[in-house]
């Protein structure tokens, strides 16, 4: 049985004149948020309905998973998922927007890269970086062996290497655990590392990482191995990043007019994600607690979405 949390956020702001109120809409009625697994996706859910219970707006979280939240939303049962990945939407998703049937409100802010990632302490060691030629230049790195993915996950990190003709071996990682493991160990220690990572992730933030500048991928990149600094191999360039979209189903416009004007608008970038994803992923903080917190400190942020979304 999907698990809700009802919320309704009390908060003392200065709300529109009367003349505005029409401009809510059903305010009676729940606006139920998919909170999907992800510590990622959670935060952004509940950012975005504290902005909502601030406008006066009553807030469900209704937990749904990745494959069937799209046919949850379509059956009725969730209104808004703010965070939407289409890459990994089953094969429905876009069918659904086609139809009709769900709307796509513009990108959240959020996106989603991959990439070699090292600690903040190399850019000293390794003068240039993030660029990638510093790592074929870079006396400090000799031996060292670059962390891929685990096996299971099929990591690009080997072919990167390989083909951007730089000095390494590399291993896969026994966990994903390990991945992040060896990042904060190296930041520890002040020992070079090379790992293949990804944000948002907590342990971006928590271990001041960066991440290699490697050519920005083209199509080209992949077919025509002279594209770039390798003339015999292909793939000699970075990992094409996604964008995260929000997503909410036909008849939100009518139903509660500001909120989706409001969701329209409504942002929330990776370094802010991250940065409160180290209070829930470490810390042990609810999202919820996490993200009032963020509501009540940066009313300067979301305050003038709200007030343009009251305004149309």
């Amino acid at each position: 049985m999907q698990s809700k949390i009802r919320a309704m956020a009390l908060i003392g702001l200065t709300l529109p004149a009367a003349t505005h109120a029409a401009d809510l809409g059903d305010t009676e009625t729940a606006i139920r948020l998919a909170l999907l697994p992800e510590t990622g996706a959670q935060i952004s859910a509940h950012v975005a309905g504290e902005v909502l219970g601030a406008m006066g707006y009553t807030v469900e979280y209704v937990e749904a998973d990745q494959m069937r939240v799209f046919s949850d939303m379509r059956q009725g049962r969730i209104d808004v998922n703010v965070e939407v990945w289409e890459a990994r939407a089953p094969g429905n998703y876009r069918d659904m927007i086609l139809d009709g049937d769900l709307q796509e409100m513009g990108e959240l802010g959020v996106t989603l890269s991959e990439g070699l990632a090292y600690p903040a302490h190399m850019d000293a060691t390794c003068p240039g970086l993030p660029a990638w030629e510093a790592l074929r230049d870079c006396a400090a790195l000799s031996g060292l062996t670059v962390v891929d993915y685990p096996e299971e996950w099929e990591g690009p990190a080997a072919g990167i290497i390989e083909a951007m003709g730089l000095p390494f071996e590399v291993r896969p990682a026994a966990s994903e655990a390990d991945l992040s493991q060896t990042l904060t160990e190296a930041s520890a220690s002040g020992d070079p590392a090379l790992v293949m990572f990804w944000r948002p992730h907590w342990a971006v933030a928590a271990q001041d990482l960066r991440f290699v500048t490697l050519p920005t991928p083209e199509a080209a990149c992949y077919e025509t191995p002279s594209w770039g600094a390798n003339p015999d191999l292909p793939g000699d360039c970075g990992i094409p990043s996604l964008e995260a979209v929000k997503t909410v189903i036909k008849g939100t416009k009518i139903k509660w007019p500001a909120a989706w004007y409001m969701l329209e608008d409504f942002q929330i970038d990776t370094e802010t994600q991250e940065a409160l994803m180290v209070a829930v992923e470490q810390e042990g903080r609810p999202v919820a607690e996490v993200a009032a917190e963020w509501r009540a400190a940066n009313e300067e942020t979301w305050q003038p979405v709200v007030d343009a979304a009251l305004a149309q």
